[in-house]
């Protein structure tokens, strides 16, 4: 394994790594009160947040925040990206926070968001008013050497979100293992209903992270303790038997996912649940108040994915999302500054959290969201996700990059490949990653 390498050399290598494009920024407002804000397409993010900074503009006359959204986190939104840091396009961006990093961090080894925060591209944040009243485990996932570059806005909580209705109609409780799960889904299969709805179109095999996620978090976390650590320090392989058994298991799952899930996109995942499509709906929390749109009167409930039959280890997957970064080019970092303590008081983030449907990284506060309710006691507690899926190089060995990693599951399934290939064919190109 190649030792620590610390990284040099010109941004610019990071950013076009990406897309391999050349980027020009558009010209800014002159005034320091202003604050150029970006994120990618979430909707009841971005409906929340156009309302936050109303009342930011409103409680601080003569401040204008501007905001730019664009849709598609790994092409439009990259693009966005990569203007605001070559050019200064933007003063505080929204980013997936920088954990795990590779315990090689060579240019190879890091996402472009990662190679950014090893860089000082973005500011750090310790000694920040509000840092204080926030969890420090949540803000850790954006923490490099000491320094956080990043308000991690919350975390959502993957795991089954199920109509209770069809539950109580064909007699079923929320299952404590797997088996149990898998006999569930064999009931309702024998009732012509759907167990399962997940859509893969416009997003990929990467929403199959709903059965992989926690299949790994249940069956091979318990086995090394932290499996990015376990696998880059050798600890244990791709070949492990333990993750062989996470393939095995997915496979079974997908076997009761809603016909041609793979051309369903991703977009009608709320809808179609509510509308009864489907008895469980794997997702993310960030979909419920969607789900609730679609459906007002939907009574539904939750439990964590089973993916052990030891019902202690099925617990809900916490998944940091949305982070928002300070530019160290940003001509408005001042204003920036107050923007983030403005979002981080007690009523503007309650705003948010209870929008969102995210659970809260805010140590204190009182949330009525509909994740709040449907979560239950499962509302903002769980395992952290740094610690279950590693992470992939950048670039680099074809089948670790992180699309190509996900296509192989898919492939897995379709049957081109059986689990114990796919494991190999894993840890083959792991194996040139740590040459």
């Amino acid at each position: 394994m190649k030792k620590n390498t610390k990284i040099t050399g010109a941004i610019a290598v990071a950013l076009t790594m990406a897309t391999g494009l050349t980027i020009t920024a558009p010209a800014l407002a002159s005034s320091q009160n202003v604050v150029n804000l970006i994120t990618w397409v979430n909707p009841p993010a971005v409906a929340v947040l156009k309302k936050i900074n109303t009342e930011f503009e409103k409680a601080n006359p003569g401040y204008t925040v501007n905001y730019q959204t664009t849709a598609d986190v790994t092409g439009g939104y990259a693009t966005m990206q990569q203007t605001a840091v070559q050019g200064g396009s933007a003063d505080i961006m929204g980013t997936f926070p920088i954990q795990p990093l590779p315990t090689t961090t060579n240019q190879n080894s890091l996402s472009p968001t990662q190679l950014w925060a090893v860089n000082n591209v973005f500011t750090p944040l310790n000694g920040q008013p509000w840092i204080k009243d926030f969890n420090s485990s949540v803000l850790a996932n954006d923490q490099y050497k000491g320094k956080y570059y990043g308000l991690v806005s919350g975390v959502y909580q993957d795991g089954v979100f199920y109509n209770k209705a069809i539950f109580a109609k064909y007699h079923l409780t929320p299952p404590k293992t797997f088996n149990q799960f898998m006999q569930i889904a064999k009931v309702l299969s024998s009732h012509h209903v759907v167990p399962f709805f997940d859509g893969l179109q416009n997003v990929g095999p990467l929403y199959l992270q709903f059965i992989t996620y926690p299949l790994m978090q249940e069956v091979w976390l318990p086995k090394v303790g932290n499996i990015n650590t376990a696998l880059w320090t050798g600890k244990t392989k791709w070949t492990d038997p333990a993750f062989i058994t996470v393939m095995q298991r997915e496979k079974e799952v997908m076997k009761y996912l809603e016909p041609n899930f793979t051309g369903v996109p991703w977009q009608q995942m709320p809808g179609a649940f509510a509308n009864g499509k489907a008895a469980m709906l794997l997702d993310g929390s960030w979909d419920l108040p969607s789900v609730v749109q679609a459906n007002p009167h939907i009574n539904m409930g939750y439990f964590p994915f089973p993916g052990s039959n030891n019902p202690k280890l099925n617990q809900s997957l916490l998944q940091p999302d949305l982070t928002f970064v300070v530019l160290n080019n940003s001509p408005h970092k001042a204003a920036a500054l107050k923007w983030l303590n403005f979002f981080a008081s007690p009523k503007i983030y309650a705003q948010y959290v209870n929008a969102t449907g995210i659970s809260p990284s805010r140590n204190v506060g009182t949330y009525n969201s509909v994740s709040s309710r449907t979560l239950g006691s499962w509302f903002g507690k769980g395992v952290s996700l740094a610690t279950i899926f590693p992470a992939l190089p950048g670039s680099g060995s074809y089948y670790v990059q992180p699309k190509n990693w996900w296509q192989l599951q898919l492939e897995m399934y379709q049957g081109k490949y059986t689990p114990q290939q796919v494991a190999q064919m894993y840890q083959n190109a792991w194996n040139q990653i740590q040459k």
